[in-house]
């Protein structure tokens, strides 16, 4: 009885290691166990599929909430951004912009041809709309020709990562590569493709966030990531000219 006991003893760390990959419960050597360290699920959608529908979706949005936001130090001039846009390009929020090693924040109005700056000191003033495109063109992402919508239609290597929440919506979480000459038009300062995430509400298939890795252009310099997210689709706004 004892020499049984104890060769069924050895038997169970075997008996595990056969059954682990077929069952999602744990197992272990006083033969307890449990828990949800299983294999994770195949995300249950299609990725190229799931991106398409979003192009689809936000080539038709009329306005949007829109935050950038950098993690780390990526090596690009805007370094954050709330802004409220409409898609016929009209725009007011703030952007923080990277100038000689300070962080600039200033508040921005565009309506039609006309920006409007305020940084913090000063009054606003009205600047010719090719050289606020130079640091950073709002009225380009909600246009289906240059912004998200065209984002959406040219990333590649699409691959289906997960299923999870952002803003307490469902999302489809797709691995990406963002091509330099869609993402660029969103993020100046981008010079080469970027790796990055999107993820795209599974019941409206708006894009919800997107994810970028910016690398740096010289070895061992600042690198980081910039985040993108969405809220407010179709909202009322009313873009005025500042007093």
């Amino acid at each position: 009885m004892s020499s049984a006991r104890g060769r069924l003893v050895l038997l169970i760390p075997v008996l595990c290691l056969l059954l682990v990959g077929s069952v999602l419960t744990g197992c272990d050597g006083d033969g307890g166990g449990g828990g949800d360290g299983g294999a994770a699920a195949k995300p249950a959608f299609d990725a190229a599929e799931t991106l398409r529908k979003s192009s689809a979706a936000m080539a038709n949005v009329k306005s949007a909430a829109f935050t950038l936001a950098a993690e780390g130090k990526p090596p690009i001039m805007v370094q954050g951004g709330d802004l409220k846009l409409l898609r016929e390009g009209d725009a007011e929020g703030t952007l923080t912009i990277e100038q000689s090693g300070q962080a600039v924040e200033m508040r921005v109005v565009v309506l039609g041809d006309a920006v409007y700056i305020k940084a913090v000191t000063g009054g606003w003033r009205q600047v010719p709309k090719a050289l606020v495109a130079t640091w950073y063109d709002p009225s380009a992402v909600l246009d289906p020709q240059r912004g998200i919508s065209k984002l959406l239609g040219s990333v590649t290597q699409p691959k289906a990562e997960a299923t999870e929440k952002v803003g307490g919506k469902d999302a489809h979480r797709v691995g990406v590569v963002l091509p330099r000459a869609a993402i660029g038009g969103l993020v100046p300062g981008v010079d080469s493709d970027v790796r990055g995430q999107v993820w795209v509400g599974a019941a409206d298939h708006r894009l919800l966030k997107v994810r970028g890795e910016i690398p740096s252009a010289a070895e061992g310099g600042d690198k980081g990531a910039v985040v993108i997210t969405f809220t407010e689709f179709d909202a009322p706004y009313s873009i005025k000219a500042p007093a």
